[in-house]
């Protein structure tokens, strides 16, 4: 199965907690039980994942006002008992029991009428028919996160929790949807990536109220008609699937944003692709057989895109058409070695609007001059390109009047050569992993340098700091993540003696 670097990051409202917590109650978060019961009243939120925790205090009934509980990660516990005192919070809005190995459900759960947020991650032996038949009963239930539960067959009585506005289904082993998935009307979210699902329902297409679809790494070879009648669709991922081209339907999706279709296997566009006219992101990594005509072949009437993936495509030259996209401003073509650079820049140099522009792990050796075309371009990533020719690159790239973030890390850097003093709008330079750089000329070099607000030293095998560090006392901020810096509290406070402005970030933190 393909992998597509995108973690499991999927949990309870943000906005929710917001909401609660703009209430001006005073209420805080509490991580243990004890303290928590120390002023039962003030309490609103109660983490206690991964506890070791087997049974709870009858006392707890005395949270009034708990509106969150994480139970996470506590398997010895007695569901039944607990539920028992559970049902005594009447205010109780957001649970989680995840990772804790449960069997059943106690139908008590029912009685948590308030309960909006319910998360089920990692309960892979619970009997989810009878589950569903629970939650059903919950009037307010709008989200409920059951990944990662090795579901093979996604119970019909899914379609009962008629009033979930977020349904998250991710990392489990379904192969099809059951049609009464059609059934959520007001669902605004759904997650199914990491499945193994070959084909979608065609009942999908009564979602109306859908704004965001995950399908990543799953083993879709193509999409329904019926996809197109998401019509406020802002966000859909179909990364890593099988996909070699998109249905004629997609024209209609006016309201999608997002678009991703990383590791695919496309070979063409639809013509009617180019009628996304609010596309503002578009992912084609790895995509290497695409039509890249059939892509942009009206490229104005994309006239919102802003951000265009094209990492690990065997590219020989940019897209045609690709400069006049009239608002592109990020373009990422890495791991593209075979471009023609001379080409692509002066393409490039036509498209006014580009900000950043990201070339790293692509093996270039002579950087061409036409990168000065780019006038506008605020941010460049040249990491992993270890056998630039420096001097040259720096006489190029100094013509770059806007340019504020330059990233070298990656190169086998030594020293940074004397052009790197022509950068005069340079705020951020990022020289990680470069554990052979010259410290003390790089410090001598960029402390004319008055711009330069950030400096990332990262991962660069540093073990101690020279004092000579203080000649950068321009600089706002200076990361020393990742190295072997070790450093008592007189010699932390000498440091920050002498660069007072800056934070200085360290990992590990000074001893």
């Amino acid at each position: 199965m393909k992998l597509i670097g995108i973690a499991f990051a999927f949990f309870i409202s943000a906005n929710l907690s917001a909401q609660y917590e703009s209430k001006g109650q005073g209420s805080r978060i509490f991580y243990d039980i004890e303290e928590a019961l120390q002023t039962p009243k003030a309490v609103f939120k109660l983490y206690v994942e991964h506890d070791n925790l087997n049974q709870l205090p009858e006392r707890i009934t005395e949270f009034k006002e708990l509106r969150e509980l994480q139970l996470g990660g506590n398997p010895d516990l007695d569901w039944a008992s607990v539920f028992d005192l559970l049902v005594q919070l009447p205010e109780l809005e957001q649970l989680s029991l995840s990772e804790n190995r449960m069997k059943v459900l106690p139908k008590s759960i029912t009685q948590l009428k308030k309960l909006k947020v319910l998360s089920l991650v990692d309960n892979p032996n619970l009997d989810w028919e009878k589950t569903f038949e629970y939650l059903k009963e919950l009037p307010n239930l709008e989200v409920l996160d059951v990944g990662n539960n090795q579901i093979k067959d996604l119970p019909p009585n899914i379609g009962n929790l008629s009033l979930l506005r977020k349904l998250f289904l991710w990392n489990n082993e379904m192969i099809n949807l059951p049609p009464t998935i059609g059934d959520l009307l007001t669902l605004e979210e759904l997650d199914l990536s990491n499945n193994q699902l070959r084909r979608l329902t065609s009942k999908i297409k009564q979602l109306k109220k859908l704004q965001r679809l995950y399908l990543w790494n799953n083993r879709l070879t193509v999409l329904p008609d019926e996809i197109g009648k998401l019509r406020n669709l802002e966000l859909l991922n179909l990364g890593g699937n099988n996909l070699t081209t998109l249905p004629l339907s997609i024209k209609q999706l006016r309201r999608l944003k997002s678009l991703g279709l990383a590791y695919n296997n496309l070979l063409y566009f639809p013509k009617s692709f180019s009628n996304l006219k609010q596309l503002r992101n578009l992912d084609l990594e790895g995509n290497p057989k695409l039509n890249w005509v059939s892509v942009f072949s009206k490229p104005k009437k994309l006239k919102n895109l802003v951000v265009l993936n094209l990492i690990n495509n065997q590219l020989i030259d940019l897209p045609p058409k690709i400069d006049q996209l009239p608002k592109l401003k990020i373009l990422d073509v890495k791991q593209n070695s075979n471009i023609n650079w001379y080409s692509a820049f002066t393409q490039l140099g036509r498209v006014e609007s580009l900000h950043q522009l990201d070339i790293s792990s692509n093996n270039i050796q002579s950087l061409p001059s036409e990168i000065a075309f780019i006038k506008n371009l605020k941010q460049l990533d040249l990491g992993s390109n270890p056998n630039l020719q420096w001097e040259k690159t720096f006489s190029s790239i100094s013509k770059l009047n806007s340019l504020e973030i330059l990233i070298l890390s990656s190169n086998n850097l030594t020293e940074l050569v004397e052009g790197i003093n022509q950068m005069t709008s340079l705020k951020e330079l990022e020289l990680g992993n470069n554990p052979d750089l010259d410290l003390e000329v790089l410090f001598e070099r960029l402390s004319s340098m008055n711009n330069l607000e950030t400096l990332s030293l990262i991962d660069n095998d540093i073990s101690q700091v020279s004092l000579s560090i203080g000649k950068l006392k321009h600089l706002k901020v200076l990361h020393f993540w990742m190295n072997g810096i070790q450093l008592n509290s007189v010699e932390h406070k000498t440091i920050q003696d002498l660069l007072p402005k800056t934070s200085i970030i360290y990992m590990p933190r000074y001893l």
